[in-house]
């Protein structure tokens, strides 16, 4: 049944899948495609999203460099691992360090997760590294520090357990979901507002393009026999013009909604879990 649900969600999504694959660096590190469809498809059943146009919303977010590094570092690839720790083991010491403002006790915490990452945690049973539960969903930089945040957490309320937990650091990593109603409501309206205001400022041909995808939901092929493009030159266009809204939305929750760098990812994050835009009126072409 798995199976089947699988080759049903790779049949329908193939293009934007192999655009997130082409996109992801995966093949340096030798990531299969198999694994990192099944990756991308356990994103979106693990999201409460539903429907061919929802599930490409979601997939378009997706970290897809992010998403293949995991994969390879699951995999047991040296050199994933070597970058990854290259890479991220310095932000998690900082992150720690703001946290329990110690450096001996930071280092123990970074570590700590470390080596559950690798899959060395001694309590769990099957050794599984916790990059499993990582889905691209958030970038892999705003995954670790929610990660590393709750298990200080979780550490601290062991050792503590009769002291009232310390309040979180001024602007504390970003989680996968909002603290409370009151952020989600925030978050939703700054991302609707932005997302309304970046699709509205768009030239004609790149509105159509967008409203035949994702409002019409017509195959790269119908498109390209309406504008008489091929379909790998459309889908090149589908993925400059992703990346392209990424950044002037990242731009506009910055300059207008005034957010700060932890509060635009966070934000963005929120986004996996779907934003109320009419897309059908914001990219209606005059």
């Amino acid at each position: 049944m798995v199976e089947e649900e699988l080759a049903v969600f790779a049949r329908e999504h193939s293009e934007i899948i192999g655009g997130l694959f082409r996109s992801s660096q995966a093949a340096q590190w030798s990531v299969r495609i198999e694994d990192f469809v099944r990756a991308l498809w356990r994103a979106v059943q693990k999201s409460a999203v539903s429907g061919p146009a929802a599930e490409r919303e979601l997939l378009a977010s997706i970290r897809a460099p992010d998403l293949a590094l995991a994969l390879a570092c699951l995999a047991g690839n040296c050199a994933a691992w070597d970058h990854f720790s290259a890479t991220y083991r310095p932000a998690l010491y900082a992150a720690a360090y703001v946290f329990v403002h110690d450096e001996a006790k930071a280092r123990d915490l970074a570590d700590s997760l470390l080596a559950e990452l690798y899959g060395l945690d001694a309590a769990a049973a099957n050794r599984a590294s916790r990059l499993a539960y990582f889905h691209g969903r958030s970038s892999l930089k705003t995954w670790l520090s929610a990660v590393l945040y709750r298990k200080f957490v979780d550490e601290y309320r062991r050792e503590s357990r009769l002291e009232p937990l310390p309040e979180a650091p001024h602007e504390p990593p970003a989680a996968p979901q909002s603290a409370s109603e009151e952020d989600d409501r925030r978050y939703a309206a700054c991302l609707g507002g932005a997302v309304e205001a970046v699709l509205a400022e768009l030239p004609t041909g790149e509105k159509l393009l967008l409203g035949y995808y994702y409002v019409q939901q017509m195959t790269l092929k119908q498109i390209g026999s309406l504008s008489g493009e091929s379909e790998a030159t459309l889908s090149r266009r589908l993925e400059s013009l992703r990346k392209k809204l990424r950044k002037r939305i990242e731009s506009h929750l910055r300059r207008v909604e005034k957010l700060s760098a932890l509060e635009v990812d966070r934000c963005l994050d929120f986004a996996s879990r779907g934003v109320l835009v009419d897309l059908d009126k914001v990219l209606k072409t005059e």
